[in-house]
């Protein structure tokens, strides 16, 4: 049985069995899959980045890298003695079947300055609890901790100014210290919690609708979950709990529903789809050509180019489906940034030429419309034809939502989960990259020089125009399907 750590601890507060499966060592083959995907491969990259940066803020400062935590634990309690040294880097400490690591300690007159380091731009609730916890770990090891701050990224680093511009650091000295306090009344039940030799029944909680092992934990076997209520609010979760009620098609006629939740019911009860009305008039208002577009982005902690904020979300390729009618491409064009530099004019410039004057814009999203508006505002001079193609956006997203629903939507209608219901014979399974953020990575490995042969940097441009046409030819087809749905 591995020590709590952070992760534990925390999601042991949220569903104990999560916690207890996370301490135990179990294989989680959701958590598996996830670990192995280039978008959270990214994104471990960018805080390990993230974190050397932050330490050499402090050249004198001493990292534990030792191979064992016994090991670097041994060595904290060596170096907090030795008054000489000022600042530590993964301080570690070992107590009583719990672990933590100190992002960084820096040694002042009373006690430590205790820092967590986060790639993030945002101070968020969350990002305190982690640095009350580690607090928490070093207050029971006998370590006066006299101040704590999270240390975040500066929205007004740019390229070229050095570390110290990256960084801004926030103190949380009173609030974290009140969640120490808080923590301390759920170290004995979580830490026999999660030490059981067999997993706590789990509790079916309105949080589960979030966790990544729900389908293989409480939601196991049942095909029309209670939690795939769109809006489902607090209070009449609560009631169907108490009614013993878990499945959709067994929630009480009598019991109340909002319209859309009502709908939902109805649709599962009756094993089948709902169709409004208005749908075929609203698909009617289309203009055509049409013209089916999708855009792809990736964001990242450092920013990819000069006179760019961290976290820009930088529109980085295009691909618009031309059709003369429902289901009828006429043509296929796309338009890939140049990752070497910052091509977002380019892009503008290209998109306006290909998306003409005339004819509906359909999306799958209002992303598209948030995109196009921000290369207004980046380009004044390009706003007089960018601003235009707002008027002629068409959400397909927004129609299903408001005029057709299947019960095999479960609740969600994102294009992954609509798609190979309505257009069952089309999937994105065959794609190299098949997902938004696999592409936002991909993107960003290019601009960074990580892939090096002319073939491999070939394969990854050609990975993504494929997966980004995938999705507008997804909204032609789902558009074919849905006009023609009786």
């Amino acid at each position: 049985m591995k020590n709590v750590s952070k992760n534990v601890f925390l999601n042991a507060l949220v569903c104990p069995s999560l916690g207890w499966l996370l301490r135990s060592g179990e294989p989680i083959e959701q958590l598996s899959e996830e670990a192995q995907s280039l978008a959270v491969q990214f994104r471990i990259e960018q805080g390990t980045e993230i974190g050397r940066r932050a330490r050499q803020l402090y050249p004198n400062g001493i990292l534990l890298d030792e191979k064992t935590l016994s090991l670097a634990a041994e060595k904290t309690a060596t170096l907090l003695a030795d008054k000489r040294q000022a600042v530590i880097f993964e301080a570690t400490f070992l107590i009583n079947g719990y672990v933590t690591r100190a992002d960084i300690l820096r040694r002042k007159k009373k006690g430590w300055h205790l820092v967590e380091v986060k790639s993030s731009a945002n101070d968020k609730p969350e990002l305190v609890d982690e640095l009350a916890y580690t607090w928490m770990i070093m207050m029971r090891a006998g370590v006066e901790i006299s101040s704590a701050a999270l240390m975040l990224i500066s929205k007004e680093f740019r390229l070229g100014m050095p570390d110290e511009a990256l960084f801004v650091e926030v103190d949380h000295t009173d609030d974290a210290l009140a969640r120490v306090l808080e923590f301390a009344n759920y170290w004995n039940d979580v830490l026999k919690q999660t030490g059981a030799k067999t997993m706590p029944e789990p509790e079916l909680r309105l949080a589960c609708k979030k966790c990544p092992l729900f389908v293989e934990c409480l939601g196991k076997g049942i095909n029309n979950h209670i939690l795939e209520i769109p809006r489902l609010s607090q209070k009449k979760f609560d009631s169907l709990k108490e009614l013993g009620v878990v499945c959709i098609e067994d929630i009480p006629a009598t019991f109340e529903l909002t319209d859309n939740q009502a709908m939902v019911r109805a649709c599962v009860v009756k094993e089948q789809p709902w169709v409004s009305s208005q749908l075929r008039e609203t698909l009617d208002t289309v203009i055509w050509p049409a013209f089916y577009l999708d855009f792809e982005t990736t964001m990242t902690a450092i920013p990819l180019y000069p006179e760019m904020a961290p976290y820009t979300q930088i529109p980085t390729q295009y691909s618009i489906h031309k059709c003369s009618g429902v289901g009828k491409v006429m043509e296929h064009k796309e338009f890939l940034c140049d990752p070497s530099k910052d091509s977002r004019r380019e892009l503008a410039e290209n998109l306006i030429k290909d998306l003409e004057r005339r004819g509906s814009i359909l999306t799958y999203s209002t992303f598209e419309k948030t995109t196009i508006n921000n290369l207004a505002q980046l380009y004044p001079d390009l706003s007089d034809r960018l601003e235009p193609l707002t008027e002629r956006l068409v959400d397909l997203l927004a129609i299903i939502r408001q005029n057709f629903y299947h019960p095999d939507f479960h609740g969600s209608a994102s294009v992954k989960v609509t798609l190979p219901v309505i257009v069952p014979d089309m999937s994105y399974d065959d794609l190299e990259i098949a997902d938004g953020d696999s592409a936002s990575a991909a993107f960003a490995y290019l601009a960074l020089g990580r892939y090096h042969s002319k073939a491999e940097i070939e394969a990854v441009k050609k990975n993504l125009l494929e997966y980004c046409a995938r999705d507008t030819l997804a909204m032609v087809k789902l558009h074919d399907r849905l006009h023609a749905w009786e």
